[in-house]
């Protein structure tokens, strides 16, 4: 913990920890977690944010002074938003506080409300303790690296401090944008659903923000559903709410196989990525789930464009769709401004986050508009096949193996020097498990990429401190994840790094 937390200086000094300023968003502690993470934000802090952002924006962006505010449903996040937008005022910002909302929810509030910026107050999935902000200056456009790297400097500098504004800031609240933004959804996706059958879906929030939202947006367009936790509550009593969290995953999968569900739905707790359990109740991680998306988009010939995919994704994508593949970083914020960049109609990154371009949606991560195109290929099957569902669609593609997403502790100060160590082992290697070592991406941490596709990708988490381990492989039982298991085991002790203990496969 902090030296400044409980004490006099936390209410007089800024604290603002300069490792909370990630590569495409800002995450701190804000509240004792018990973990090994100390204290890294006050409100103090907070305000200096909301300054340096707001003059960030307007002076060296040029992106105006208007700006859309959110929070997500945390006992803290209320405070954390309002001490940000006295900062805002200061910076003479135009707020428009949209009050309790999810991600999507602010980003759709960009375009009903025509401004440019935008910033949600949220810690997504991480544990209580935890707080964040996600920051645009454009619509359907978040921070990336440069933009971060920028501002931050910018902030830790205190170069907004001192100067005087040309004109005072403006404060309003706006209680219609979550209606607008359940409403704008059901109306536009009834008219695709017109005529289709409808599923029976299991709904799992975690008792995360978007229980507001999901369950309602479903009913209204006809689907029987069974809940989950989905009343919000702060304390998190039962899981976080993380679509690549193995607890939250398995309480999706007794609601399937308990309540009879044709399909279940999970929501991470700022309800921007969606995690799939099929009607078998299995969990289906979610670049399989895009794969599944993108041959039905193709058969639709609704692809006008090349896919987007994180560099966490399945081999399959490249052998499976006749359309271009692009590779990203992993990261909303990467992949968002591929899928921009290169007029995609669609970005997948496996830890569920779906983007989606016009007609279906704005371009931004919308865990909503996932689940209700997934839910519209299910659907459209369901009136013309036998072999609709999701399962039997997944049986269709080509057999692998994936690993579940592992995540050992590696510091913020420490772990991209850890991760280029052990590139710099594997670099030196000719095979892996048995396999010729093929190709090797080094967009982000490195992806081995072996003769007969299979894979491994060691990462450095962008949003907490922790490396990124997944790996799938091709062979007829899985026994090569274990090999790949072993040999990156000897790869952390052969190479010395400092990191936590990360679980074996057998432990999942």
């Amino acid at each position: 913990m902090n030296d400044t937390y409980n004490s006099e200086s936390y209410f007089q000094e800024a604290l603002l920890a300069p490792t909370g300023f990630r590569e495409y968003d800002a995450r701190w502690v804000i509240e004792p977690t018990g973990e090994n993470t100390p204290v890294g934000l006050n409100y103090v802090g907070v305000r200096t944010l909301g300054l340096h952002l707001g003059r960030f924006l307007n002076d060296q962006l040029d992106a105006g002074r208007r700006i859309v505010v959110g929070h997500d449903f945390r006992s803290y996040s209320e405070n954390v938003k309002n001490a940000l937008t006295v900062g805002l005022l200061q910076a003479g910002m135009d707020v428009v506080d949209i009050g309790l909302t999810t991600t999507p929810g602010a980003y759709h509030a960009q375009f009903t409300l025509d401004i440019p910026c935008v910033a949600m107050v949220t810690a997504s999935h991480n544990e209580n303790g935890w707080t964040g902000v996600k920051i645009g200056h454009r619509k359907a456009s978040t921070f990336g690296p440069a933009e971060m790297r920028d501002f931050a400097s910018y902030t830790l500098n205190g170069q907004a401090e001192g100067t005087n504004n040309s004109r005072a800031g403006s404060y309003t609240f706006n209680a219609t944008a979550r209606d607008n933004y359940i409403d704008s959804l059901v109306e536009s996706w009834t008219e695709r659903f017109r005529g289709l059958p409808r599923l029976k879906v299991a709904v799992e929030t975690g008792n995360g923000t978007a229980g507001i939202f999901a369950p309602q947006i479903l009913e209204r367009l006809g689907f029987d559903i069974v809940s989950g936790n989905v009343e919000p509550d702060w304390t998190f009593p039962h899981f976080n709410p993380n679509p690549e969290s193995v607890p939250f995953l398995r309480s999706v999968e007794t609601l399937v196989s308990g309540g009879g569900a044709d399909i279940g739905l999970c929501f991470d707790g700022d309800g921007d990525r969606l995690g799939v359990i099929d009607d078998q109740g299995n969990l289906v991680f979610a670049d399989r789930v895009g794969l599944v998306i993108a041959k039905f988009l193709e058969e639709q010939k609704a692809s006008f464009g090349p896919f987007v995919i994180d560099v966490k994704s399945t081999s399959l994508y490249e052998s499976e769709l006749n359309s271009e593949v692009v590779w990203a970083k992993t990261g909303h914020s990467y992949v968002k401004a591929k899928v921009a960049e290169v007029g995609a109609v669609a970005g997948f990154e496996r830890s569920g986050h779906f983007f989606f371009s016009k007609p279906l949606g704005h371009g931004y991560d919308d865990a909503c508009v996932a689940a209700l195109t997934l839910l519209w290929v299910l659907c459209s099957a369901k009136a013309t096949d036998q072999d609709w569902s999701l399962s039997h669609k997944l049986a269709a593609l080509p057999k692998s193996f994936s690993s579940p997403n592992r995540q050992p502790y590696a510091s913020d100060e420490t772990k991209y020097i850890v991760v280029d160590k052990l590139a710099a082992y594997f670099e030196k290697r000719e095979s892996l498990a048995g396999k010729r070592i093929a190709n090797i991406r080094r967009i982000n941490g490195i992806r081995i990429e072996l003769e007969e596709r299979s894979w491994l990708l060691i990462r450095a988490s962008s949003n907490s401190p922790n490396l990124v381990i997944i790996a799938e492989t091709f062979d007829h039982d899985g026994t090569m994840l274990k090999l790949i298991d072993a040999e990156v085991r000897t790869a952390v002790k052969e190479t010395g790094v400092d990191i936590g203990r990360f679980d074996s496969l057998a432990e999942y």
